[in-house]
């Protein structure tokens, strides 16, 4: 029997789930793409972590001691690690091992289940559990547990933020909005303890996906029976994952040590790890320290690090797909004029603008970044809206504003938010004023009042960001700028020869078919100047030489630990030093 197909309805309840647990596009678009790893027939056991892989003369380090945070990583103080109840606890991942888990490359993988099946149509899933499944007080890890732990989240007394995120199990919804009384209504339970049949509302072929993300993480019910919201204090937790929480110093560090009765605890090499809770302003200090091993960098920091020989070879960029771009409101002067749309295009000096995010941003011809599916970076593409000054002025003869001159009042609209964005906007400003004598003001505006504004497109000329949610280009092109979207459109601008390469794209299996198409749309799209792509976004860590173990994506991308893959410290190792 093949895995139930996932029809287009079934990819928007997918996107509906992971954005009620707060999952945007950028992580939709990738998880999206993983879904090919669920294949056939029901899923296989999880392949092995790998082991050590030391270079000649290296040898692993008698202490095996992670120091890892600081850069934005663990910057505040976690409110518990119950992801269980509440997902935005900012706690440790790595604490709990789920259904399944998503590997490096956002493919949803087998973890505590060791098969997943479902029926014919994919309406009812059956998830067969580990037997050597274990909590850390050595008791086992049945599929009891994970049938409490989600009604737990369904129930209306937990009050969890995110309990629509299991919706799609039936009466979930019911019970959760107090609809139903009787939760052994709800559809999922233990046939037996390690077998856990999960009936949904309806067909779902993507269900195994939702129970490899941090909200369907279990909670063990004899420490929280014992202890309430206190129960994953250190002395209290019980926990099922890779590592146990040894200590947590509040507002200062937490200490893991690993987790003698994990199932997998024979593959993971590290034994203790140390995360300092270190605010984001200190930077990489810590790190230039020796305070830590492994850290994320900020602005600050990159050039300092890249060019210092002590630390320059150990800088890499990690994967964090985003696009900045330009949308010019074709319902506002002057932007109605596609020639002053032509001209904007023309003028972006995406070398000069990028230069501004000293590292985290590099120049984009298309929307979606290099590495991923539907990938535009050739030479036809760069034409499109290739940087000419002499072109851009020339674009404008024959408008009213012809020679650059006559503009009237022109606001450039942003979202208040940190990621290099004003500086990345003023460079526009800068070119734009340089290149077409076009000035500009800037509005900095709080996030809600920027959404309602540009959902009702008030917005004359916009500077925004798409960070992508899974890799597909569906979400790059369709949740972005289809024209017949009732609800949710960025930009008034549409096009039906645009329209129709997307829906194209979107009802067809051939992936060779489906890229011609969406190639067809960007092209559709730049010609018209439904928006300008200006810099796709950059993010940097940096690591000691004694770490190893670092997973490497497709692309050859290092990839750390974020929203969706946290598996990164069970396949870690420390070598001595050189």
């Amino acid at each position: 029997m093949k895995r139930p197909p996932i029809s287009d309805a079934q990819m928007d309840l997918l996107a509906e789930r992971l954005r009620a647990v707060g999952v945007g596009r950028r992580d939709f678009l990738r998880v999206a793409a993983g879904l090919a790893a669920l294949g056939t027939a029901g899923v296989g056991a999880r392949a092995a972590a790998a082991a050590p892989r030391l270079a000649p003369g290296e040898k692993l380090a008698r202490e095996q001691h992670l120091r890892f945070g600081g850069g934005g990583l663990y910057q505040s103080e976690p409110s518990s690690h119950d992801f269980n109840k509440d997902l935005y606890c900012s706690g440790v991942p790595t604490l709990f091992a789920g259904l399944m888990k998503f590997n490096v490359g956002f493919e949803a993988v087998p973890y505590v289940a060791e098969k997943v099946t479902p029926n014919k149509d994919g309406s009812v899933w059956t998830f067969a559990i580990r037997k050597d499944s274990k909590w850390s007080d050595g008791s086992p890890c049945s599929a009891k547990d994970f049938e409490w732990s989600w009604k737990r989240q369904l129930d209306p007394a937990s009050a969890a933020p995110y309990a629509s995120f299991l919706y799609d199990i039936k009466n979930g919804e019911a019970f959760n909005k107090k609809q139903l009384a009787d939760a052994s209504q709800v559809g999922v339970r233990a046939r037996d303890d390690w077998t856990l049949e999960v009936t949904l509302e309806g067909p779902r072929g993507y269900f195994p996906v939702l129970t490899a993300y941090l909200a369907a993480l279990p909670a063990n019910k004899a420490a929280v029976d014992k202890h309430g919201d206190k129960w994953t204090e250190a002395g209290n937790i019980v926990c099922n994952g890779p590592f146990v929480l040894e200590t947590w110093e509040h507002n200062k560090s937490m200490v893991l040590r690993k987790n003698k009765h994990f199932f997998g605890a024979k593959d993971v090499t590290l034994e203790k790890v140390t995360i300092p809770i270190i605010p984001v302003a200190s930077g990489a200090l810590s790190y230039e320290n020796n305070e830590v091993d492994l850290t994320a960098l900020q602005t600050g920091d990159l050039k300092r690090l890249q060019t210092d020989s002590r630390t320059e070879k150990q800088v890499f960029r990690y994967p964090f797909p985003g696009t900045w771009y330009l949308t010019p409101q074709v319902t506002k002067p002057p932007f109605d004029n596609l020639q002053v749309r032509r001209a904007v295009a023309h003028a972006i000096d995406r070398e000069s603008v990028v230069k501004v995010a000293q590292g985290f941003a590099i120049p984009a011809h298309a929307m979606i970044p290099p590495g991923f599916p539907g990938a535009l970076d050739d030479k036809k593409t760069r034409d499109l809206q290739r940087f000419d000054p002499k072109l851009a002025m020339a674009q404008l003869k024959g408008t009213p504003f012809e020679g650059g001159k006559n503009w009237p009042r022109i606001v450039l609209s942003m979202r208040d938010e940190a990621l290099g964005s004003k500086p990345l906007a003023e460079a526009v400003q800068s070119v734009l004023l340089e290149h077409l004598n076009m000035k500009t003001e800037l509005e900095v505006l709080e996030p809600r009042v920027f959404r309602e504004r540009l959902w009702k497109q008030d917005l004359q000329f916009v500077w925004i960001r798409w960070f992508m949610d899974y890799p597909d280009p569906h979400n790059e092109y369709f949740d972005t700028f289809y024209g017949k979207k009732t609800t949710g459109k960025r930009q008034a601008w549409s096009n039906d020869a645009f329209d129709k390469e997307l829906e194209a794209g979107r009802d067809t299996r051939d992936t060779k078919k489906r890229l011609v198409s969406y190639a067809k749309a960007e092209e559709i799209l730049q010609s018209d100047v439904g928006y300008v792509p200006v810099a796709w976004v950059a993010r940097y860590a940096a690591a000691k030489p004694t770490v190893r173990g670092l997973e490497k994506n497709k692309q050859g991308e290092y990839v750390i630990d974020g929203n969706i893959y946290v598996d990164m410290l069970a396949h870690i190792y420390m070598v001595e030093k050189a």
